[in-house]
């Protein structure tokens, strides 16, 4: 499966849930999905488009746009295309559904952009905190506005 037979079955599976589908390179893909159908996307990845392997999840404060992207990279042992997978939440209240039921590795990616970024992880098994000391608990540190650095506001990271 080539990465145009990728895009075109998930927009015809998902057509009011995929945007923005486009093809980077021959091995690259990318695509928004609409947040509330993100565990719904990902089975039919992994199931149906052997899409098996979640390489990373993150997220990207777009500030001022005042959303927060979170950014799932899933490749495919089957064939060589790699796919950036983003869904957009409001950023005052970043909550999304857990991909750990599709994907069981979601769960450390998961806990990390929580404890960066502030995203919660609807229905995650265990959401807490994972690497930071208690004095930086709560700050969102790779939130553009965070204030725990000198020299660093939202203003000069735009």
């Amino acid at each position: 499966m080539d990465a145009e037979q990728i895009i075109k079955s998930l927009t015809t599976k998902f057509p009011d849930v995929i945007s923005d589908a486009k093809v980077d390179s021959d091995i690259r893909i990318s695509a928004y999905s609409e947040a509330e159908k993100i565990v719904e996307v990902c089975k039919y990845l992994k199931e149906e488009l052997q899409f098996g392997h979640l390489s990373a999840v993150t997220a990207i404060d777009q500030i001022q746009k005042n959303e927060i992207d979170v950014v799932y990279l899933i490749a495919s042992y089957d064939h060589p295309v790699v796919l950036k997978l983003k869904a957009r939440l409001p950023r005052d209240n970043p909550e999304i559904e857990s991909i750990v039921p599709v994907y069981w590795n979601a769960n450390w990616y998961e806990r990390e952009t929580y404890e960066l970024f502030g995203v919660q992880f609807k229905n995650h098994p265990d959401l807490r905190n994972l690497v930071l000391p208690d004095e930086l608990l709560g700050d969102w540190p790779l939130r553009k506005d965070y204030k725990g650095f000198p020299n660093r506001t939202a203003k000069n990271l735009v």
